[in-house]
């Protein structure tokens, strides 16, 4: 009889062990999963890009961020790549982002503030390399080939 006895014993302790391992190993999936589908972030490069381009005394406002709804018509020719790095631009673009900033300097010089149209592009080559770029659109006074472009792959910005 006290072999009967102790079966039970170690399956529930089998079973106590178990649980909490497997949702230990759910929860942790899960989290994985949520990180795996965020991605890089564009605003990230978009720091990098000001950072990088202001001369001292600038400060840069973000005024609109628009998502293209057609990214995969951004051409490279819509703008300057600013800093390619370690990713070379592929083919297409998995997803845009389109942002009107407002630069100033101190008032005390007379400047005046000024907008420029900065293109944050998604590019993977499929393997390993994966981020995006930002591509210097033109400044003001914007034209209208501009706005054809804005039009072409679905950005909405306030340019008015």
């Amino acid at each position: 009889m006290a072999t009967t006895e102790k079966a039970p014993l170690t399956s529930r302790r089998l079973i106590a062990l178990a649980v909490p391992v497997a949702v230990l190993f759910f929860a942790l999936g899960f989290v994985v999963g949520l990180e795996v589908q965020r991605g890089p972030n564009w605003r990230l490069e978009l720091e990098d890009y000001v950072a990088e381009h202001r001369s001292p005394g600038d400060a840069a406002t973000i005024e609109t961020v628009a998502r293209a709804r057609r990214p995969d018509e951004f051409s490279a020719a819509m703008g300057t790549l600013a800093d390619p790095g370690d990713i070379q631009p592929s083919s297409g673009a998995g997803a845009v982002r389109c942002v009107l900033l407002e630069w100033s300097r101190p008032m005390d010089d007379g400047d005046r503030p000024w907008r420029q149209v900065v293109f944050l592009v998604h590019h993977s080559d499929a393997l390993y390399r994966v981020g995006w770029l930002a591509y210097e659109g033109p400044q003001e006074p914007f034209g209208p080939q501009l706005t054809a472009d804005l039009n072409r792959i679905g950005c909405d910005l306030n340019l008015e």
